[in-house]
């Protein structure tokens, strides 16, 4: 779907600057083809919108479309690109209210140290020969 609407976009994008080109001024076209005032008109010599002129709007209407169709088909969903970002980690705080209770302060622990637990190889009898 992108890529069709891509397509048509450069379509009407290159017709564009085509008609752009071809439009009369208030004295000759850009490229020098004028002939007569009335010769191109599409309605009349007075008055009315020559024919270049109505294509130059439906070419800019259909540019201006697929301009808008394209920014929403590609747009992302996030409002920033800080959004995208992962959360940073909260420093984990655990809190033992039967520590706080017994005067522990918080850079001591309520529990035993590891080196003094003991472990079943360390209480095991020594091998007798």
């Amino acid at each position: 779907m992108t890529n069709f609407i891509g397509i048509l976009h450069i379509l009407a994008a290159l017709i564009l600057i085509v008609l752009v080109l071809i439009q009369d001024s208030k004295s000759d076209g850009a490229l020098g083809i004028g002939g007569a005032s009335g010769s191109n008109s599409l309605l009349g010599a007075t008055g009315a919108q020559t024919l270049a002129g109505k294509m130059t709007v439906w070419a800019a209407i259909i540019f201006a479309c697929t301009c808008l169709t394209l920014a929403v088909l590609t747009s992302s969903h996030t409002k920033s690109v800080v959004d995208g970002l992962p959360l940073p980690a909260a420093p984990v705080t655990q809190e033992n209210p039967a520590a706080e209770a017994s005067g522990v302060t918080q850079g001591q622990s309520a529990t035993a140290p590891a080196a003094t637990e003991t472990t079943p190889a360390a209480t095991a009898a020594p091998a007798t020969k």
